[in-house]
């Protein structure tokens, strides 16, 4: 009697790990982190859109500094300052410290954000 308490609670047990677990995987691969890790497998690239204010911009290494809010898109990320490779068709000359901006970030298959196009806001 005892051995079949035993064996119906490893069971059950076992049964809600599997239904937890199918749960848990779909979770999973519905999450923005799934997506831009599936991305890097497939060679695809992830893209987001933010709004920021420009901190610094360094024409010579092509990068700017942003103060962003939330990256929406398959690529999210949480409001943060960072800087950021800026692609080969941005013309950074219209860019400058304190500009309001909208842009579209990448994140590539080596997992590197590079900026695509910046919008400043006009006043």
């Amino acid at each position: 009697m005892m051995t079949t308490r035993f064996l119906f609670g490893r069971i059950a047990v076992g049964a809600a790990i599997l239904i937890g677990g199918a749960s848990a995987s779909a979770a999973v691969r519905n999450s923005p982190l799934f997506s831009v890790a599936h991305a890097a497998e497939t060679g695809e690239k992830t893209t987001g859109q933010g709004e920021g204010v420009i901190r610094a911009v360094d024409a010579d290494d092509r990068k700017i500094m942003i103060t962003h809010g939330p990256i929406t898109g398959p690529l999210e990320m949480s409001p943060m300052t960072m800087a950021f490779r800026v692609g080969p068709n941005v013309d950074l000359s219209s860019l400058s410290k304190g500009v309001k901006i909208k842009f579209t970030i990448s994140r590539d298959v080596k997992g590197l954000y590079v900026i695509e196009d910046v919008r400043p806001e006009q006043p």
